[in-house]
This record gives C-alpha cells, structure tokens and sequence, in this order.
C-alpha cells in the first residue's frame, strides 16, 4: 500500500514539475504567434487568438544576416565542443594512472582552478597578448578544459578494468592507441554527456564574444540577437519615423522568437543524447 501511494506521489510531482518547465515554454510559443493588439489585449495565453508571424518575418527574413551568426554559432560549437573533449580526455586519462609522476600535485593544481579564477581582467589581458584578439578562437581556446568535467571523465577511466589495458600492452599497443581505440569507446556514455554539456554551453556564451569580438560579422547567433533585441528596445519610442513598423513589429513577440531560435537547434540535438545521461552521470561518480 506504502509503495502504491509513494507511486501516486512521485507521479503527480514529476507531472507537475513538467508542467512547470512545459507551460512557460507553451506561452512563449505562443506569444511569438501573436499581435501587439493581441498581446496588449489577451497578455500571456497558451494559444494565440491570431496566428501571425510579424516576429519570425523580422528576424528571419528582415535581417538575413542572422543566418551568418548562425554560422559562427554552430563553428564554435562543433569545433570548440570537439577541442573540449580532445584535451578534457587526455587530461583525464594522464590523471586517472596512479604511476604518473606528480600525479597528486598536477591533480591539486587542476582542484584550485575549480574554486580560484584569475578575473575577467588577466582572462582579457592574456586573450590579447595571446594574439587572439577579435578571433573566433577567443571563444574556444581559454576554456578548453572544465575541471569539473575533467574529474567526471577521470573517475570514469579508473573504472575501467586495468585489465583491458594490459590485454592491449601486450599485444604491442601504446598508450594512445589504448585512448583512442580501447578507452574512448568504452567511454561513450561519458562522452556523449560531458560533450552536451560543452555544447550547450558554447552554444549560450554571448558575453565572450561580446569582449573579445569586434568585428560584427565574427559575432555568434545569441550576440546578435541580443544586440538587435537591444536596439529595437532603443529604438521602439521613435514612432514619428516608423509608426506603420511599430504597430505590426511586437517588441514581446520578437523578444520569444529570439528564445525560441535560439533555443530549437539544442533541443533538437537532446533527445538523441538523452540515453547516455543517466549512465555518464553516474558511472565514474563513487571512486575519488
């Protein structure tokens, strides 16, 4: 009977948690679908009354160079997410052998940057003198490694059975050869989970880009919306020049499409990632 109720419980808490994460979603939806009149009218609603695209027509057709932050967005995700899990894995497999000379030492030096960071300041001055500056690879190279993800991935490597290993050291293989076709297949739940969580958070970075990037055609895809969501802020009270634009233009709706666009290419990658979650998080998460 206990359990049966537990069920009842866990059930009607996880559906209302859905909903809190699904409504929201639903009401930006639909507000991006909808009218100034409509949304000074009806506010927040979960269907729009009028179905328009005044929103997606601005920022899709209206300024076609959103497809070029698109571009760059995408670049910096693949390729940065793709460097991340290069120098995050070799970290991690150097730190998980406990023959390693300094291991301990290399291994306390990877801990403090987890709790100490330099500032925004020296992070700015080392972009520069690094020859960096307004460079795509600004945004890639400072933060190659996460030291959480680092210590994720090396848990996962030692357990691994050092068997596996020793098979393939005796057939003659070395150490990258036991990385890259024994360990990192192995490794995929890890990967595919820590590898998501890279991309999603170069996928979100505009503040990196804001700093170090000059050049507008360099800017990713959340940078310029912003950017254009900003100055439509601006320029929303000046009706004397654009009243017609003004009235057919919703600042809210455009504000939920942005979100929206943004937001789709991550959703759209998530579910097929999603199995490997339960497994990359908890594998590798009992041994220090």
């Amino acid at each position: 009977m206990s359990k049966k109720w537990f069920d009842v419980f866990n059930i009607g808490f996880l559906v209302l948690l859905c909903g809190t994460i699904i409504v929201p979603f639903l009401m930006m939806i639909s507000q991006s679908l909808m009218s100034n009149e409509d949304i000074a009218r009806y506010g927040y609603t979960l269907l729009p009354k009028n179905i328009v695209f005044y929103s997606y027509k601005y920022l899709l057709v209206d300024n076609t160079f959103i497809y070029r932050g698109f571009a760059v967005s995408v670049f910096v995700t693949v390729i940065g997410t793709l460097c991340n899990l290069l120098f995050t894995c070799s970290l991690a497999y150097a730190l998980s052998k406990k023959y390693l000379p300094w291991r301990n030492g290399m291994t306390i030096y990877v801990l403090i940057t987890m709790f100490f960071s330099g500032g925004l300041i020296p992070a700015y001055l080392l972009v520069i003198n690094l020859g960096m500056k307004d460079s795509l690879w600004a945004l890639i190279i400072p933060g190659l490694i996460s030291p959480w993800y680092m210590f994720l991935m090396r848990n996962f490597f030692m357990e691994i059975p050092r068997e596996v290993e020793e098979s393939a050291y005796i057939d003659g293989a070395n150490d990258i050869v036991v990385l890259s076709r024994i360990i990192i297949p192995m490794s995929l739940p890890s990967m595919a989970t820590i590898g998501l969580f890279y991309a999603v958070s170069h996928w979100n970075s505009w503040f990196s880009a804001a700093i170090y990037l000059n050049s507008h055609g360099k800017w990713p895809l959340q940078l310029m919306l912003r950017e254009m969501i900003t100055s439509f802020d601006m320029g929303a009270g000046d009706q004397s020049q654009a009243l017609e634009w003004m009235r057919l233009i919703p600042k809210e709706g455009v504000k939920a499409a942005a979100i929206l666009i943004v937001s789709l290419p991550i959703i759209c990658v998530y579910p097929f990632l999603q199995k490997y979650f339960v497994k990359g998080m908890t594998v590798g998460s009992l041994k220090g």
